[in-house]
């Protein structure tokens, strides 16, 4: 199987008990694809709550529901 992922192999220390757990958690199987999938959702709950952050900050400029049916009502 070819995919743009990097791979990089290593050897780590798991507390079996906290593997359990994600393991569990992640309906996942095997050491390999229970790490992968854990990275990937801390990852992503990462993004999450830095867009999450950023729209509340008024950062991204985004219209409001109100500002939306005013276009939308222009383009009809």
């Amino acid at each position: 199987m070819e995919s743009d992922i990097e791979i990089h192999r290593t050897t780590i220390e798991i507390e079996v008990p906290a593997f359990e757990g994600a393991q569990k958690a992640l309906g996942t199987a095997g050491y390999k694809e229970t790490v992968n999938e854990a990275l990937r959702v801390v990852s992503r709950g990462d993004l999450l709550r830095r867009g999450a952050r950023a729209i509340r900050s008024g950062d991204l400029e985004l219209i409001d529901p109100d500002e939306l049916a005013k276009l939308r009502q222009l383009r009809a």
